[in-house]
């Protein structure tokens, strides 16, 4: 389905109709021929799957009314965005679920009570260096909201597929790779060496994309990083 913005005219769209994909890079909004994924059934995907089932369960069978509620105010409470930039309205089950999503990548225990405070977690820099000949990614210590000696916080990181160095738009493809963590007691030590998700060659561009999550499990949206592979010196 695809998301229309109509302005004198229509001036955004996103996503898939007939046989079109309209999406956005820096160059500005383009419009590509449609190519229908295939369902792999490939085991990041079952993963996937199975986590949003449990979560849809534990929301209907393990919640209290009362924590169905507070889930329900702090979606009402928070300003949602889609892929135009819009102010959206979602319902608790749709916060519940992309807080809990993100927390299951790293936990087994799923966060029943809603945060407390309204709102999402800050923003994140990145820099990472990609090693072509090891199949590395080195990351430097982030910026910006996440603090690596503040307990609760988490920085998610995902990795899409290399492309060419002049390619500008998002690239397909990402998959999870890692997660690093605030620790008052034993900060995390930066660089971190990161397995890349893909085989990566000289001159590609790689992409990075990350998701913060802050001690009261609020998350952010995602923040990119892009870098050129190039063997390790």
């Amino acid at each position: 389905m695809a998301l229309i913005k109509f302005g004198g005219g229509v001036t955004d769209m996103r996503g898939s109709i007939g046989g079109s994909t309209f999406a956005r890079n820096k160059g500005g909004n383009y419009a590509r021929a449609r190519m229908k994924p295939c369902n792999p059934r490939s085991t990041l995907q079952s993963a996937r799957r199975a986590r949003m089932g449990h979560l849809a369960k534990y929301w209907s069978n393990a919640l209290t009314e009362q924590q169905r509620d507070d889930w329900r105010a702090y979606a009402a409470g928070t300003t949602w965005t889609n892929r135009l930039g819009d102010v959206i309205e979602i319902n608790g089950l749709a916060a519940f679920l992309r807080v809990n999503a993100l927390v299951l990548l790293y936990s087994s225990t799923v966060i029943a009570a809603a945060p407390l405070a309204m709102g999402h977690a800050g923003g994140v820099t990145l820099s990472f260096a990609a090693e072509s000949d090891t199949s590395k990614l080195q990351l430097a210590e982030p910026g910006g909201a996440f603090s690596k000696s503040t307990d609760g916080h988490f920085l998610l990181l995902s990795m899409g597929l290399p492309t060419e160095a002049g390619r500008l738009s998002t690239p397909p493809g990402f998959r999870y790779l890692t997660h690093t963590a605030g620790n008052s007691v034993a900060p995390p030590s930066y660089p971190l060496e990161i397995a890349s998700a893909y085989t990566m060659a000289a001159g590609q561009r790689v992409t990075v994309s990350a998701m913060f999550q802050d001690e009261s499990y609020r998350i952010s949206g995602p923040h990119w990083a892009t870098a050129i592979a190039a063997p390790s010196s």
